[in-house]
């Protein structure tokens, strides 16, 4: 007996060091941790950005087939399924014309995208142009800059008719002179044939981004499968339930935010097309889609959408035009805000407009464009979250109380008992 309390004694001594060692060592870490901790997020942030250039085309190809799933399924439910004249009632035979039928469907997807951007970069080519040289990369980008330098003689015209001699100073024509020449040097052949160069390794990995999310889109449910079977084989039963619903919502944000606010986008075209035509604009239509396009962008979008109507606008006729196409932009984003907006998008991630405002300043910050683009839809991933944790939270709260209530109550019952007994 005594040697066993003498044994303990040394054991709690061991325990005691160790835990002395281990928490000697935490800070230790810690320290360097803090200390280093700029060296460390830039190791970090280059192993993640070479793991992202490695996997680019996988990424690629996920968000591809995750933005264009949608218009698959359409097609191949509402078209290509219906066109079928008869199904076999060999299951094998049924599954290969299913297979055949959903991969028809995706070739004629990225068909329509492929054509509906060849359409848009061949409108916005001719606004500049006005028409298009394809004999050879000199002359094409020679035109760019002639157009260029036209508009900076437009303005210059418009400066001397429209304002007194000397109201514009030497700082601001020197600043005009260095966009032109900035954009001379940036536009020239060379220029251009050195970025398509530069530019080859991100096609090729758009191209094979694309080839990986026609696999993803035709084979969709053997990978769904997939995906299922390795969530069941390494997560346990109950964390497996968590991961599906917590990808289940996020889907059902993304998914909803994605569509309504493409379909907001085509809306706004439309209705910005049919203004700047009613007043008779210069590539009315182009400017209409290029502002429904950066209407996706929330608060900054819209006003960025005006800037090329009030160019145009102006160049080409004069003031007068670009102020009232600006104008007739803005009643139609009233309208977008106020009406179509909110029914569309606002309902997928119910945000309030200030979290929104603070949301895309604070992503547009850190990402840029892209950081805005996302930040409703992850405002609204963490939102959506958040409010489920308070809710479980009061859940809990209020069952501790009911409990504690109950606890009170037969208390006070068995008081009452005693009472009457004795």
């Amino acid at each position: 007996m005594k040697k066993y309390k003498e044994f303990m004694k040394e054991r709690s001594f061991i325990r005691g060091s160790l835990f002395v060692v281990f928490n000697a060592f935490l800070l230790y870490v810690l320290y360097f941790v803090v200390k280093n901790f700029h060296l460390l997020a830039t190791s970090v942030g280059h192993a993640l950005s070479a793991l992202a250039s490695a996997f680019s085309p996988l990424l690629i190809g996920l968000v591809m087939a995750y933005l264009l799933n949608p218009l698959v399924s359409i097609l191949d439910k509402k078209l290509m399924q219906k066109l079928m004249v008869r199904i076999p009632d060999d299951p094998v035979k049924a599954e290969k014309r299913k297979n055949l039928t959903r991969f028809i469907s995706v070739l004629v997807t990225f068909l329509i995208v492929i054509a509906a951007i060849v359409a848009i970069i061949y409108g916005f080519a001719i606004m500049l142009l006005g028409q298009l040289v394809f004999t050879d990369l000199t002359t094409m980008f020679n035109s760019v800059i002639d157009t260029f330098l036209s508009y900076e003689v437009e303005m210059k015209l418009w400066i001397a008719r429209n304002l007194p001699e000397g109201f514009v100073s030497d700082k601001l024509m020197e600043a005009a002179n260095m966009i032109i020449t900035w954009f001379s040097e940036n536009f020239s052949a060379s220029a251009a044939i050195s970025a398509v160069s530069g530019t080859v390794g991100s096609v090729v990995n758009v191209v094979l981004g694309a080839i990986v999310s026609i696999y993803l889109l035709k084979d969709r449910d053997f990978f769904l499968g997939l995906w299922r079977k390795f969530l069941h084989l390494v997560l346990p039963q109950r964390a497996n339930a968590a991961v599906t619903e917590t990808l289940s919502e996020v889907n059902e944000v993304l998914s909803q935010f994605v569509r309504g606010a493409l379909l907001d986008a085509v809306i706004v075209a439309i209705l910005s097309s049919i203004a700047l035509s009613v007043i008779g604009l210069d590539f009315a239509v182009f400017i209409g889609v290029f502002a429904g396009l950066a209407n996706v962008i929330p608060y900054f979008g819209p006003v960025l959408g005006m800037v090329p109507a009030f160019i145009i606008g102006w160049l080409t006729a004069d003031l007068t035009q670009g102020v009232l196409a600006v104008i007739l932009l803005v009643v139609v984003q009233q309208i977008d805000a106020n009406f179509i907006y909110p029914k569309i998008v606002g309902s997928s991630t119910g945000l309030h407009p200030l979290l929104v405002l603070l949301a895309v300043s604070v992503f547009g910050y850190f990402g840029g464009i892209v950081g805005m683009l996302l930040a409703v839809p992850a405002a609204g991933i963490i939102q959506k979250f958040v409010v489920k944790w308070a809710y479980r939270k009061e859940r809990k709260l209020e069952a501790r109380m009911e409990a504690a209530g109950g606890g009170a109550e037969n208390a006070a019952a068995e008081h009452m008992t005693d009472e009457t007994d004795g």
